[in-house]
């Protein structure tokens, strides 16, 4: 606070607060994913947050968009501009929404579930080249199998939509909240979980 102003930032002020708890419930998941060994439980916790991630959106629009025409509308015109073809939002297209269809639709995974075969070529210089086979295993590399985020590591590539929705959320608080004060005076505001 500075001259008896509140700023939304320090009160963590949001017009998106159902939104925003699925976006805590993503990072919770995705946590558990970085040192989870099992495969069962790695496959299931990866189809959690892929789901989530997608069900972001969904709770924007019909949950805090029915509390707010205005979220209800911008909500819907960023939903548009995210699947019109825009570069900063081919997160959405191309892993969150393509993922998710694939889980939900086929149960088809774009994820490695097994260890990562490995292929090291040697040069000897004494001429004698050899090929050594290796397997990555437990949970150090998890790519991605197809598409255009084949070979990155999964989780990198959730951290990413991760931080894009936080984006795309952060964007709708500074659009319609607008003036704090004025904000704060019509009580519309409830605090998010951090």
């Amino acid at each position: 606070m500075s001259g008896g102003r509140v700023n939304a930032a320090q009160c963590n002020l949001t017009v998106v607060p159902s939104a925003r708890l699925v976006l805590q419930d993503v990072l919770y998941v995705r946590n558990i994913l970085e040192d989870e060994t099992g495969h069962i439980e790695w496959r299931l916790n990866w189809i959690l947050a892929v789901v989530l991630l997608r069900t972001i959106g969904h709770v924007l629009n019909n949950v805090d968009g029915e509390g707010s025409p205005q979220v209800r509308r911008l909500a819907r015109a960023m939903h548009a501009r995210w699947k019109s073809g825009h570069p900063a939002d081919a997160i959405f297209r191309d892993f969150i929404e393509r993922e998710r269809n694939s889980i939900l639709k086929e149960y088809a995974f774009s994820m490695s579930e097994g260890p990562v075969p490995i292929v090291a070529h040697l040069q000897a210089q004494d001429g004698y080249d050899s090929i050594r086979h290796f397997l990555i295993e437990e949970n150090i590399y998890r790519p991605i199998e197809d598409g255009p985020y084949q070979g990155e590591d999964g989780r990198t590539v959730l951290d990413d939509a991760i931080e894009w929705w936080n984006r795309q959320l952060d964007e709708i608080d500074r659009v319609l909240i607008g003036d704090e004060d004025e904000f704060l005076d019509k009580a519309m505001w409830r605090p998010h979980l951090v």
